[in-house]
């Protein structure tokens, strides 16, 4: 998902999240009547409490479309919380509320009257101020949050999509930072796999290396993991350059081997930064 797209389906969260909110409130007979200057009818409410549930819903699906399950419903429960806060005072300043109800005058002594007259409740002012800065902190700390999201490997647009004999695939680098160094000094580099729902089911097995192999028995580490998401983490040959490929291997239930492979500096550019840094350091030719 790029980050237009990316920006698109927060602002499209929120819009929903703003209008199911409107709907249910034009649903209820307290503020309906206040939203429209008159009681609506049982029938009108009725379209608008299933309105309003619906365009929820909707924003909901919409984060858990693009997002998953897990990040999608936080940041929707995130952006319905601030839809709530934004009617909150969007309200008591509706153009088409009702006129308010006359009240009978108080006795107040006239001294405290000129008084009060002249300085405003200064509780008053202090409490609006009060609930307009706890409305920035709650805004900013969740625009934050939702710009430090980090796009499933899969879907971000670095992520190579292509076929491989009859299976269409995705394939990417877990994350785009440098290898990761184990015991023995040996640069390793996760990677994420997944093939189309109808292709998973005819695939054997998937296999993962850097160099071409030298034969079907040393095609590399296996993808592990669901068949949605798999995963394997390769180790990484010192003499890796930007033109070294990573191949990958898949063998279908058939007995059937296709094999297919990218530059390096395509897959992972970091990485191919990392090795040139190191070379560079140890002065290897």
């Amino acid at each position: 998902m790029t980050p237009d797209v990316q920006t698109g389906t927060h602002l499209m969260m929120l819009v929903l999240g703003l209008a199911g909110l409107l709907s249910l409130a034009f649903a209820s007979e307290r503020h309906g009547e206040h939203l429209l200057g008159r009681m609506p009818d049982p029938r009108w409410r009725w379209s608008a409490r299933a309105a309003g549930w619906l365009l929820l819903a909707l924003s909901l699906a919409l984060g858990m479309a693009a997002m998953g399950a897990g990040i999608g419903s936080a940041l929707w429960l995130g952006w319905l919380s601030i839809a709530g806060l934004a009617w909150v005072f969007v309200f008591p300043h509706w153009p088409w509320r009702p006129a308010l109800r006359e009240r009978p005058p108080r006795v107040v002594r006239e001294g405290i009257r000129a008084e009060a007259a002249a300085f405003p409740d200064p509780a008053r002012r202090m409490g609006r101020r009060i609930a307009a800065v706890l409305l920035v902190f709650t805004i900013v700390p969740f625009a934050v949050g939702v710009s430090r999201v980090q796009i499933p490997p899969l879907e971000r647009p670095d992520a190579i999509q292509g076929q491989i004999g009859p299976w269409a695939f995705t394939l990417a680098e877990s994350d785009r930072k440098a290898p990761e160094i184990v015991d023995m000094d040996i640069p390793m580099k996760e990677f994420r796999l997944r093939f189309c729902d109808e292709c998973d089911r005819h695939i054997r097995q998937a296999t993962l290396k850097v160099n071409r192999p030298r034969s079907e028995r040393a095609t590399g580490m296996g993808f592990v993991g669901q068949r949605w998401e798999r995963k394997a983490e390769i180790p990484l040959p010192a003499t890796l350059r930007a033109d070294s490929e990573l191949w990958l291997t898949v063998t279908g239930k058939d007995g059937s081997v296709h094999q297919a492979s990218w530059r390096m500096d395509k897959v992972s550019p970091a990485t191919v930064a990392w090795f040139e840094q190191q070379r560079s350091a140890h002065a290897i030719p």
